[in-house]
């Protein structure tokens, strides 16, 4: 599947259920388990250069014009420790990594097409692609992720390495909350249902939900606090993260044009 799509205006607008049968937990060398149509994070560019991303809708059904994050950190996925290294376990080119999880489960393959960050050295600062895992349980001891082609483990861990499980970026998005609990991703441009796959708003001119007075060609922000639940809002401090740049003002609780940045 090509990572770029060009396509016609109607595809943005195209949300899809997930791929059924769901694809199964894997094995060391396997595919990607794509659950989805495309995978996670395709881009979509159109003729008049807006751009989307493929995403997966999260549990609530999608509000067009809201601002998406990614989810909200599950703390038990991280901060692992390591399984301690072997002939079969951990070692340096190893297709597998293991570990003991957290204090609460984690569905199979929610985090296919994610990430394995080796948090804290020996190791520390690696990125891994992750292909498919079975259910993470409770506190299990040699629990695992299976890596994704392209990818085994490249240098040497220990039981000393944290070990983060991050879901793929526009997997299980969610309405941008008030205060800011991930990093935005983009606008929604349909009424997803919940846990279905559809396209977000990455890139040039987009209706979206506005929640003070914005001023013609500035930054429209995500304010770091305070704000309104999936809307954006005027810059007030450097530190906040920018959605694009204000084309066309409309009132509070209404939808301003803002040329989108995320990419």
């Amino acid at each position: 599947t090509p990572s770029v799509l060009y396509g016609q205006d109607s595809l943005a607008y195209e949300t899809y259920a997930p791929n059924s049968p769901a694809p199964g937990a894997g094995f060391d060398g396997c595919s990607i388990s794509q659950r989805g149509r495309f995978p996670l994070g395709t881009k979509l560019v159109l003729q008049d250069g807006r751009a989307f991303r493929f995403g997966l809708n999260g549990a609530s059904t999608a509000v067009v014009g809201d601002v998406h994050q990614t989810p909200v950190v599950i703390t038990t996925d991280v901060d692992l420790t390591p399984t301690a290294i072997s002939t079969t376990v951990n070692f340096v080119g190893a297709r597998t990594v293991f570990f003991t999880h957290g204090s609460a489960t984690t569905a199979q393959n929610y985090l296919a097409e994610g990430s394995v960050i080796m948090s804290l050295a020996p190791g520390g600062g690696h990125t891994y692609k992750i292909a498919a895992h079975p259910a993470l349980t409770n506190g299990g001891t040699g629990e695992f992720v299976r890596l994704a082609p392209g990818h085994a483990i490249r240098e040497a861990i220990t039981t000393t390495t944290d070990i983060d499980l991050i879901p793929q970026t526009y997997a299980s998005t969610i309405q941008m909350a008030a205060t800011i609990t991930g990093a935005p991703v983009g606008v929604c441009v349909s009424a997803t249902t919940a846990n279905y796959f559809h396209w977000l708003a990455t890139q040039g001119l987009c209706g979206t939900l506005s929640s003070a007075s914005l001023t013609i060609g500035s930054p429209a922000v995500m304010l770091l606090s305070g704000g309104t639940a999936g809307s954006v809002a005027p810059a007030g401090a450097a530190t906040n993260p920018v959605v694009g740049k204000v084309v066309r003002i409309a009132g509070a609780t209404e939808f301003s044009s803002i040329f989108l940045t995320l990419e």
